[in-house]
């Protein structure tokens, strides 16, 4: 994989867990993936997450239902480099690894949550982060950015303009405002473990968790 052919190229992608994948996953990704003219966006499913607790399933499990989430859409594909990977998921060495990839002029975008962008000064070594990617934070309707104590060496290389993202390669950070979907992989664990549907699961994952009886019980 090497893109290193001129600044328009991208290689845009989303980590997490996905335990288990739903629909506020799908919809974030497309949404970006329309904003950058239909780009293929890349689900980095985490193997040991590090500021998380253990997925409640089987790695085979989650991508299980990651391949049959992304089955359904051309703009979605799955990286992984993590769940192969033969250590703990730090993004820091994913992006170092992605870099040597794709090269030096490729675009690399890393889409974030506002959550897990608020944690970012948790994340091992995420000053560089910027000296790598570009960051996109999927942000909710009506959220305030200056109200929450973000980092402010981050908030200094925000931008307006989302083509500024293909333009250079990384240090740039944006915000995507995205249709509101209060999703929760949580509250879905517990809504199953409970004997209950959610409608936020792609209909061939809740089959799959269905027929595997998965999240019957909730993880301590």
């Amino acid at each position: 994989m090497n893109c290193d052919k001129g600044a328009k190229a991208m290689y845009i992608f989303m980590g997490g867990t996905f335990d288990p994948v739903h629909k506020g996953h799908l919809r974030g990704a497309r949404h970006v993936s329309a904003l950058y003219g239909n780009a293929v966006v890349h689900l980095l499913p985490t193997k040991l997450p590090v500021h998380k607790a253990a997925p409640n399933v089987t790695n085979s499990q989650r991508l299980d239902m990651l391949s049959l989430a992304a089955l359904e859409y051309r703009e979605i594909s799955i990286d992984l480099r993590e769940i192969n990977a033969d250590t703990a998921s730090y993004t820091i060495d994913t992006l170092k690894q992605l870099r040597r990839e794709i090269g030096h002029h490729c675009s690399l975008v890393m889409v974030i949550g506002m959550d897990s962008f608020i944690t970012l000064p948790q994340w091992r070594d995420y000053q560089q982060f910027l000296e790598l990617c570009h960051i996109l934070v999927l942000q909710r309707p009506n959220y305030s950015i200056a109200e929450n104590g973000l980092n402010q060496a981050l908030l200094l290389k925000r931008v307006e303009d989302a083509k500024q993202l293909v333009t250079s390669s990384a240090g740039k950070l944006f915000f995507l405002e995205q249709p509101n979907t209060n999703v929760s992989a949580s509250e879905i664990r517990t809504l199953l473990a409970e004997g209950n549907k959610s409608e936020l699961l792609p209909k061939a994952v809740a089959q799959y968790i269905d027929q595997h009886k998965l999240y019957q019980e909730i993880s301590a």
